[in-house]
């Protein structure tokens, strides 16, 4: 089954396959190339055969467009994948400074003879405690609170509409 990506501007059949190298597209084409289908005489066929080649065209152009769409989507997919990653190793570096960035400042008031160790911990705990419940409290607001509301609208107007017009 053939698939088609898009190159430089033009879908080419995925046998003849792309690679980006140092920011150029080079097209790299079958050993082989396979032979073209010869374009038939169309006005030789009659009304039924042009009624069934149109069809078979067509059905042949949507299977082929679902195929595409499904090559782009996984495609976009593995990408998002790729970002969703780097994204999360970001986080988790984010997480462990901000920790050793806290750990730093109680040892700096223990050593600085301002509190004691454990007097120390627990105060920026309960600062850190106290700036978290309070983003949570204001995420917690934001929150979707009747999902879906256009699409809910849209169905109970349908739902409507049907009634009446089986009424």
């Amino acid at each position: 089954m053939n698939t088609f990506r898009r190159s430089s501007g033009a879908w080419v059949p995925a046998r003849a396959w792309a690679t980006a190298a140092e920011g150029t597209m080079e097209l790299h084409q079958p050993a082989a190339p396979t032979a073209a289908p010869q374009p038939r005489d169309l006005r030789a066929l009659t009304a039924k055969d042009l009624v069934s080649e149109l069809a078979t065209k067509a059905s042949m152009l949507a299977r082929k467009e679902v195929e595409l769409a499904k090559v782009e989507a996984r495609e976009q997919l593995r990408a998002e994948v790729k970002m969703a990653s780097g994204l999360g190793v970001a986080g988790v570096c984010a997480l462990t400074t901000i920790h050793m960035l806290l750990v730093a400042l109680v040892l700096g008031l223990a050593e600085g003879g301002v509190l004691a160790g454990w007097q120390a911990a627990l105060i920026v705990a309960a600062v850190v405690l106290a700036i978290g419940t309070v983003a949570g409290l204001i995420g917690w607001k934001k929150r979707v609170r009747t999902p879906l509301p256009a699409t809910r609208r849209s169905v109970q107007e349908s739902a409507r509409w049907a009634k009446e017009r089986l009424a």
